[in-house]
């Protein structure tokens, strides 16, 4: 059975790795935790990985780099003697096409006009540039009437190129039931069910950890009964 990715469960076709050696964890998965949530740790064992090296998974015959501080030092973008270098995460590729790819999810851009560019008759059409997610934004409503989910944007932690992109009905459909077309069948939301939204200001939120926050701090609540949960969650804990 094929090595999969400790952390999306694919199969681990690029891998990246640090100092720590640990091989388990793919590519795009640490392209992601590094850039997104700046998050430079080992996902294995925590190791703050202040360079990864990214390279294709091939079991134990994998290309190693043992000794990460002989690997060039104060460098900019792009090539480097025979490796690629990637700033925005910090990472070595040893692939250009690899290198290329995800210095592109890496980018703000609309994926609407990334998929035109890819047809041959589009290939002249000159990619616009944004300088922040609000150009972005606006750029996909003007231009294709489309819109990002605003709570998407702030918690899920995944690249631009990798949220959904809906109209206006279908972006309403969303965030109360959350079983628009753009979100797929109810195994693909993974039980997602809409944004929870507040009872008394009717303002939607990411997540229940969120509304919790938003409840806590917006709203009075009864100190009897948040006693009364606070011991029954310490019970629970004490059972297990």
């Amino acid at each position: 059975m094929d090595d999969c990715c400790a952390v999306c469960a694919e199969p681990l076709e690029w891998v990246a790795y640090g100092p720590c050696l640990h091989r388990d964890v793919c590519s795009t998965c640490v392209s992601r935790l590094r850039f997104i949530c700046d998050d430079r740790r080992c996902c294995i064992c925590k190791t703050q990985c202040d360079v990864v090296f990214i390279t294709k998974a091939l079991g134990d015959y994998t290309r190693m780099i043992n000794d990460f501080s002989a690997l060039p030092s104060n460098i900019r973008e792009g090539k480097v003697g025979s490796y690629w270098y990637h700033e925005d995460t910090n990472a070595y590729f040893d692939d250009m096409d690899h290198y290329k790819m995800i210095k592109a999810m890496c980018r703000l851009s609309c994926s609407v006009c990334d998929k035109m560019e890819e047809q041959p008759h589009d290939a002249s059409r000159r990619r616009e540039r944004f300088k922040n997610i609000g150009q972005l934004k606006g750029h996909l409503f003007h231009r294709h009437k489309l819109h990002m989910c605003s709570l998407c944007l702030e918690g899920r932690k995944i690249f631009i190129c990798e949220q959904n992109l809906y109209t206006r009905a279908q972006l309403n459909q969303h965030i109360s039931t959350g079983d628009s077309v753009v979100d797929g069948s109810e195994s693909e939301r993974g039980g997602f069910m809409g944004h929870p939204m507040c009872e008394f200001c009717r303002t939607p939120f990411y997540g229940d950890n969120e509304l919790y926050t938003h409840m806590s701090t917006e709203h009075y609540t009864c100190h009897i009964c948040q006693s009364i949960q606070d011991i029954m969650s310490t019970i629970r804990i004490m059972m297990t």
